[in-house]
């Protein structure tokens, strides 16, 4: 490791209710998640050809054991999840407040050069949308990667553990033509999660740097300027009360070339094959450049990006699941204590 790298400290606030589950303790890995795949770890300029896609890092054990355990610590990451919605939903107002007070300041207090920025980067429209955003608690995945590198699975396998109710999923592709119109960022604010909910972007607004970049359809400028208006934009969901995890989905070419393939192969999977697939993977090259400057110029402590080997589909879902569990189990939120008398409540079920 090059440098050394930070994890946010579970919340320290004070308060009432029962304890929610002790996640830590099970953690899989022999190291903490929120470190183990961290971009910062790697020598700078970054360089992702020469960051392994196949090791098993922080897991010793084989195909079968992961499986299992991706399954046991379902249960825990469904929990933790239901536990973030009651302290929306129920939790004194003082200790909500509490709660959000302490997301806030993860993320640097706001200055005045970074006014000035927002004034220039973003729209009346985006700004007014940031501000109208409700404070709470919630946690927003990112999923980055290539074609096939394992994001829709990654949805189906380790969000789909948890209350569908509590979990929005957008996907961002190609603006429309009402989108191309506004500010690129509107699009990515209407799909954000609620206080209490868990937001997963299947692509994201990083899309619409890496995209333009390949192409050369923008500026070098107008680029520059979008990277900066995403780390402002980071940092203001960050002291609105998001917990945010980034992860790049990393495939070896080689993998993604079986993997696309075998939707060639197979009928029922001609649906997932996009002829345009195969122009991205002509510039696979590029875009794992891209990427390096990217990760690097958008990771932070309080918006992280974690680079997890994909080639072994099980244990980039593994450890996907347990960044999750880290991330909700350091919000340290208790079950909202009875707002009645438990015992009376009893007495007059048992006579309904």
């Amino acid at each position: 490791m090059s440098q050394e790298q930070s994890v946010p400290a579970p919340l320290d606030v004070t308060l009432t209710g029962v304890p929610g589950p002790q996640a830590r303790k099970n953690n899989p890995f022999d190291a903490d998640p929120r470190s183990l795949w961290r971009v910062s770890q790697y020598e700078r300029p970054l360089d992702l050809a020469a960051v392994p896609t196949r090791r098993r890092a922080g897991f010793d054990g084989k195909k079968a054991e992961g499986k299992k355990i991706l399954h046991q610590r379902g249960e825990t990451l469904a929990d933790l999840q239901e536990l973030m919605w009651a302290h929306v939903r129920a939790a004194p107002d003082q200790e909500q407040r509490e709660v959000v007070k302490a997301l806030a300041a993860r993320a640097p207090r706001r200055t005045p050069t970074e006014n000035q920025r927002r004034e220039e980067l973003f729209s009346p429209e985006v700004e007014d949308a940031l501000q109208k955003l409700e404070r709470g608690p919630r946690l927003l995945l990112v999923l980055q990667g290539m074609d096939a590198s394992g994001k829709g699975g990654m949805v189906k396998s380790v969000v789909g553990a948890m209350d569908p109710l509590g979990v929005d999923v957008a996907a961002f592709g190609k603006p429309t033509r009402e989108e191309s119109r506004e500010h690129y960022l509107q699009r990515i604010i209407r799909r954000l999660p609620t206080p209490g909910h868990v937001g997963v972007f299947d692509r994201s607004h990083y899309e619409d740097v890496l995209v333009p970049t390949v192409q050369g359809s923008v500026s070098e400028q107008k680029l520059a300027d979008r990277v900066e208006s995403l780390q402002i934009f980071e940092r203001e969901l960050v002291r609105r009360g998001f917990v945010i995890i980034k992860v790049m989905l990393h495939i070896s070419p080689e993998e993604q070339l079986e993997r696309l393939l075998s939707r060639l192969d197979r009928e029922e999977k001609h649906w997932k094959f996009d002829p345009s697939d195969v122009d991205a993977r002509e510039e696979f090259g590029t875009y794992q450049t891209i990427y390096n400057g990217l990760l690097e110029a958008t990771d932070a402590d309080y918006a992280p990006w974690h680079v997890i080997g994909a080639d072994r589909k099980w244990y980039s879902r593994l450890a996907v699941q347990e960044l999750l569990i880290a991330g909700l189990a350091d919000l340290n939120l208790h079950w909202p204590a009875a707002s009645y008398d438990v015992d009376q409540a009893r007495k007059r079920l048992k006579k309904a």
